[in-house]
């Protein structure tokens, strides 16, 4: 009788399953946009797979999506609007992709954001990038490789975070760098093509406060990367070593890295000036040298590579600064041991003032099963 008594007592202190979210009333979004309008109003655009029965096979699934969009003020009012559009409630819970218009993220890219770092069930593995043109318009790219539109640009973004061409970057990773007073962060740059249904990665979207203020271009994405000290899990170049062979392919050589070594070091004299000695150093593995002979002309290469690789490192050097795009984190060097000197500085403007010495040491440790 007691047994019965206390099971009763109990059941009157238990708590329900008040915080549910049933998933047949749920609308997913795979993909958010944001955009520009004509009257400075924000376009939200979100993408929604939806799923019918194959009409030629039954246990299969076809995938579909609809793009719908509002003009708001903010996320979460565009939202509230497409929710009176739709028999359901949308959840970003499963979004796979934040992207933004070119235009819309020369503005502060920081408040869109908000609605979804203080939502709980927000995805914090979502992939970000920047869209030449409209963001919402990409959407529209029938696309030969995947079904799914969506699916198609992450494949794209992951496969080249691989390649050490743009950086391993999320949502949940950019939350502690848009804050950062000490280091600026870049986002993939992606152009499309309507009538080719062709969606390509054209460099890298430079940032400074939170706007785009640059841009990369493909080309030099890698070697960034890897004075950034952000190697991915391989790197390869295609460089020109020499100008005067009769057969042009003859001139270049591509190399993939086997290891990288980003040495950075902050100098700040008794006036306040800052120097920073940025030395890389590449051990290399041919893969490609058409003109043939790679032990023969080693020393010469390695002589060229370093001088080419040095050469293009400074180039990016003054288009970061000329973007004010502080992509290696100097600020934050300056901050933790120079904090008087980062105090007195114009924080828009430290990385501009800043001398870079810069050197690339190249060299060749394996040159395949030919010579």
């Amino acid at each position: 009788m007691k047994k019965y008594l206390y099971i009763i007592l109990t059941s009157f202190v238990l708590v329900g399953c008040w915080d549910q979210h049933l998933m047949k009333d749920a609308i997913l979004i795979r993909t958010i946009t944001f955009d520009n309008t004509e009257d400075e109003k924000m376009e939200l655009g979100v993408l929604l797979p939806t799923y019918n029965k194959s009409q030629n096979d039954s246990s299969q699934m076809n995938t579909q999506s609809i793009i719908l969009s509002s003009v708001s003020n903010t996320p979460r009012e565009g939202r509230m609007k497409l929710n009176r559009e739709i028999p359901g409630r949308l959840d970003a819970s499963k979004n796979k992709l934040i992207l933004f218009g070119e235009e819309f993220a020369k503005g502060d890219i920081y408040p869109p954001l908000d609605v979804i770092w203080r939502d709980p069930r927000s995805s914090l593995s979502a992939k970000l990038a920047v869209v030449k043109g409209s963001a919402r318009n990409i959407l529209n790219i029938k696309v030969r490789a995947e079904s799914d539109i969506s699916l198609n640009i992450l494949s794209l973004i992951t496969s080249n975070e691989v390649t050490t061409i743009i950086p391993k970057q999320s949502i949940q990773t950019l939350a502690s760098e848009i804050l950062d007073p000490g280091e600026d962060f870049v986002l993939p740059l992606l152009s499309f093509s309507e009538t080719e249904g062709t969606i390509d990665i054209t460099g890298l979207a430079l940032f400074n406060e939170r706007k785009v203020t640059g841009d990369l271009s493909s080309e030099d994405t890698t070697l960034f990367l890897l004075l950034a000290d952000k190697m991915g899990k391989e790197a390869r170049f295609t460089l020109k070593v020499d100008d005067d062979e009769e057969y042009d392919m003859n001139n270049y050589i591509t190399v993939n890295v086997e290891k990288s070594d980003r040495k950075l070091k902050v100098k700040v004299n008794q006036s306040g000036d800052i120097t920073v000695d940025l030395n890389l150093g590449l051990r290399l593995i041919v893969e490609e040298y058409p003109k043939g002979n790679v032990p023969k002309d080693r020393n010469e290469l390695n002589k060229k590579l370093s001088n080419v690789l040095s050469e293009n490192a400074n180039k990016i050097i003054k288009q970061l600064q000329e973007a004010n795009c502080d992509g290696f984190g100097i600020g934050r060097q300056l901050f933790a041991f120079h904090n008087d000197v980062w105090k007195r500085k114009e924080q828009d403007k430290y990385f501009q003032e800043i001398k870079f010495i810069t050197n690339v040491n190249a060299e060749i440790v394996q040159h395949g099963i030919v010579k």
